[in-house]
């Protein structure tokens, strides 16, 4: 009688396999999840960027909150305020407001669109 079939230790390699492709995967992956949610925050960051640019042309200096700036930035994973306001420049921050690991960190633009802050993927 011809059996047809896996062994347990077959089943065993291959599930080991399985569980090692995983284990590097996994991380991989999450990752590139968050760089891509740090899109929404460059993407909030321009668009203040560019409402700025507009409220300095028409009142010779920038706007110290988001409010005067006639945007709605609804973002799901990022909260954005802008801390100064004056003729000399301003800085705007996304402040990282979901998730376990990267909450509170920031990512933040100034008035000549240099990019810092504190977000894990900032480059």
């Amino acid at each position: 009688m011809k059996r047809h079939g896996f062994t347990l230790v077959e089943v065993l390699i291959v599930v080991i396999i399985i569980g090692i492709l995983a284990a590097i995967g996994i991380p991989q992956f999450a990752a590139s999840i968050e760089k891509a949610k740090g899109g929404e925050a460059r993407a909030g960051l321009g668009h203040i960027q560019t409402a700025e640019k507009i409220y300095f042309a028409e009142k010779e200096l920038y706007t110290p909150t988001i409010a005067n700036l006639d945007i709605v930035l609804n973002e799901r994973y990022w909260t954005f305020s802008i801390n100064t306001g004056d003729a000399s420049g301003y800085l705007a921050t996304g402040t990282r407001s979901g998730g376990i690991r990267f909450v509170g960190q920031t990512i933040t633009m100034d008035a000549n669109g240099t990019i810092s802050g504190t977000w894990e993927f900032i480059r």
